[in-house]
């Protein structure tokens, strides 16, 4: 028996087939078009924009780089740099195997007026190039019904964007249209390097560290806002008591016998210090390591050295040079410079304030000395410096004396500060001693930075100031008070960042 055949079924059989093709054709193709798009964005946008900022970050640090060297090693600073004034613009860095580059403009946009400390704007701007095709299309959403504004709008595929809204510095001047050769994303950061002083902590000791004794303290204060008060560590609900705990101590070394109490963190760099062996009110840390740089001798290009004294007698006494019959202060920029080639043993040097029309004026000296500041246990150099005076000084030798003949009469021990020069020949071992003499408790108000000397206390003076040093060794119960105004006093022996912000017009 012969089965009928039916045209009109056929004919609906193939119109539903071709139509389930259209169909899935349709939602193949959009699948394929929204993989591809997805897959634009993902696999070249998404990651050429994570490496211009990349390429932006490692601008600013080959920048920074830069300004560090302003401090460790003057005259390779910004070496192959073009230099207009007191900005630096990099040359283009080319690198990696996407051909990402950067390129860098560091300002000096502020010089503190007190130590001439450096402060540096670093601008940095880091491209790559974008492959694939040359659109968006991700819909970035925010939320349910909130449309994002995708980052990935920034891509340039013929046109600077950036210079042609903003300018090529974004202060608006220079508006151009600038083509591209090929598309590109740029992005734009900017970080600012503060100038890191030598007094950030009480004693800082880059070797071994031993001391202070069992009733010892470190404690601190911030004489901005009033003077010492011993009363303060202990007494929580006085407004100043947050001044009186930055007692810190840093050791970078292992080697540490600590003994006393220390109102302020304690660090060291692989040592074992615990509150068994001193009462610390802050943080321990043991993995806290840092570097001493040696400590050299500032260029004297500049230094105009006024004619007399050159040698410091049993009785000398500095007075500020007269021109046109006015006594010359100086400014913290440019003082009196005073050069010494003989410290006597026995050596008293007093440098008087600047005084015009009766009233004393905030005078600032710097004295270099060559050699020693007195040379045996038995010598007994004085320095003293009254109100308004502000002295450095800078010393190639040793440094030995009695606590009580450091007489700093301000109260403010910023305004003695020693350098001491380390030696040429590292094999020379530095030392500064000093004893405490006319009483248990006299002292002195003062700051050392002395990276190669190993610096010794006798007895149990009590002093006001900060001390960084080679070693450190302290075997009476020394009364230490750290001023916090210190964390911005003398001059610049690295750098920071502080500020890192990305500029994202």
């Amino acid at each position: 028996m012969k089965s009928r055949n039916h045209p009109e079924k056929d004919g609906t059989v193939r119109i539903c087939t071709l139509c389930a093709i259209l169909i899935l054709s349709l939602i193949g193709s959009s699948v394929l078009l929204n993989s591809a798009t997805r897959f634009n964005a993902a696999s070249s946008q998404v990651r050429s924009w994570k490496e211009s900022l990349l390429a932006a970050e490692t601008g600013g640090d080959i920048a920074y780089a830069e300004v560090r060297k302003t401090v460790m090693d003057p005259p390779h600073a910004f070496g192959g740099w073009t230099n207009a004034g007191s900005t630096h613009l990099s040359p283009v860095t080319t690198f990696g195997s996407d051909n990402l580059t950067t390129n860098t403009a560091v300002d000096l946009f502020y010089t503190d007026p007190a130590t001439g400390n450096a402060w540096y704007r670093l601008r940095s701007m880091g491209t790559a190039p974008v492959l694939g095709l040359r659109r968006t299309g991700m819909d970035d959403r925010m939320g349910p019904g909130s449309r994002g504004d995708s980052l990935l709008r920034k891509i340039d595929f013929f046109s600077d964007h950036f210079i042609a809204t903003y300018g090529p510095n974004g202060d608006g001047v220079g508006k151009v249209i600038v083509p591209v050769p090929n598309p590109q994303i740029t992005r734009r950061i900017e970080q600012i390097s503060a100038p890191i002083t030598p007094f950030e902590a009480a004693i800082k000791a880059g070797g071994t560290f031993y001391g202070l004794g069992s009733a010892a303290y470190v404690d601190s204060y911030r004489s901005s806002t009033g003077p010492y008060d011993s009363n303060v560590r202990n007494n929580p609900a006085d407004p100043r008591y947050i001044d009186s705990q930055s007692g810190t101590v840093e050791i970078d070394s292992a080697v540490a016998t600590i003994q006393g109490t220390i109102y302020g963190n304690l660090y060291t760099n692989g040592g074992t210090v615990t509150k068994k062996t001193a009462n610390v009110s802050g943080v321990i840390d043991n993995d806290v390591p840092f570097s001493l740089n040696t400590l050299e001798m500032p260029s004297t290009a500049t230094w105009n050295y006024v004619a007399s004294p050159t040698a410091v007698t049993p009785n000398t006494v500095i007075n500020p040079p007269i021109v046109n019959g006015v006594p010359q202060a100086g400014a913290p920029s440019s003082p009196n410079y005073y050069l010494i080639t003989n410290f006597v043993n026995s050596g008293s040097l007093t440098v008087n304030p600047a005084v015009i029309n009766g009233s004393p004026q905030d005078t600032y000296v710097t004295v270099s000395v060559t050699g020693d500041i007195g040379a045996s246990t038995s010598s007994q150099p004085s320095i003293t410096v009254p109100a308004y005076v502000h002295l450095k000084v800078y010393f190639t030798g040793n440094f030995q004396t009695k606590a009580e003949n450091i007489i700093n009469t301000s109260g403010y021990c910023g305004n003695l500060q020693f350098y001491a020069i380390s030696p040429t020949d590292p094999s020379v071992q530095q030392t500064i001693n000093i004893n405490s003499g006319g009483g248990s408790n006299a002292g002195f108000s003062a700051l050392f930075y002395a990276p190669s000397a190993n610096f010794t206390i006798n007895g149990g003076p009590d002093i006001t100031g900060a001390i960084v040093c080679k070693n450190f060794y302290a075997n009476g119960n020394v009364h230490w008070h750290y001023d916090r105004r210190l964390d911005t006093e003398g001059a610049a022996v690295d750098y920071r960042i502080i500020s890192y912000v990305e500029d994202t017009r």
